[in-house]
């Protein structure tokens, strides 16, 4: 993964396929969770998703040994082990509140508020991450980097930010502290025996800590930073 550069047409950054595929995958989990929270969208097509394709393969070229610890944590829903969200009871699951914030505190009013602002707001969302699974499938950029295009910073920001709160959310951080822990346990060698959900935690703060880089990238870049660390 490559830091994002100002190029004529936007902001590119170079990506490895493996490393697409994890990006496009998660985009597509919370394009999912969106879905699942609206009754209209109870039969949307998410045969994209459950595609064979959407399996990286473990022994492409170039991966080191972590890249491969990231994508084998990667083979299971955004969801910890026996903590899955049932589809027809979203409203059940906390990472909706996070990407779908009610308007006010009082439930009444915000029962009247969400049902003016929800739809367009998770409309809004979808398209923009279904944007940015399509530039991450087939990069459009210079030398097939992956292109931000120009006036859609914003756009792709939201994108990636909401991928973000959801693994957050998944991860329980709530602070700059727990930030601190995931990061540190992303960067811990793996133990020679661990249970499903301490290799899932494992992988997803792998995943955590990839995803906040990528997005500090961008925001560095459209700032005219020299990058993150």
């Amino acid at each position: 993964m490559r830091a994002f550069r100002r190029v004529s047409q936007g902001l590119a950054c170079g990506l490895d396929d493996w490393e697409r595929e994890i990006l496009a995958r998660l985009a597509l989990e919370v394009r999912a969770l969106l879905q699942a929270d609206d009754s209209a969208h109870e039969n949307a097509d998410d045969s994209v998703a459950a595609s064979p394709s959407s399996h990286a393969d473990p022994g492409r070229p170039g991966e080191s040994e972590r890249d491969r610890e990231v994508l084998a944590a990667l083979d299971f829903d955004v969801d910890p082990p026996a903590n899955h969200v049932h589809a027809g009871r979203p409203t059940t699951d906390p990472v909706v509140g996070v990407l779908l914030p009610e308007a006010s505190e009082d439930p009444i009013t915000a029962m009247e508020v969400s049902s003016l602002t929800r739809a367009r707001l998770r409309g809004d969302k979808v398209a923009r991450l279904v944007r940015l699974v399509a530039e991450l499938r087939v990069p459009s950029g210079p030398e097939a980097t992956v292109l931000v295009p120009l006036g859609q910073e914003a756009d792709w920001l939201g994108a990636i930010n909401d991928i973000r709160l959801v693994l957050a959310q998944r991860l329980g951080i709530e602070s700059a502290r727990d930030a601190g822990h995931v990061h540190d346990i992303a960067f811990q060698e793996a133990p020679e025996s661990e249970t499903s959900h301490e290799q899932w935690y494992r992988g997803t703060a792998l995943v955590y800590d990839m995803v906040t880089w990528w997005q500090e990238s961008l925001v560095s870049a459209l700032f005219g930073g020299t990058g993150p660390a």
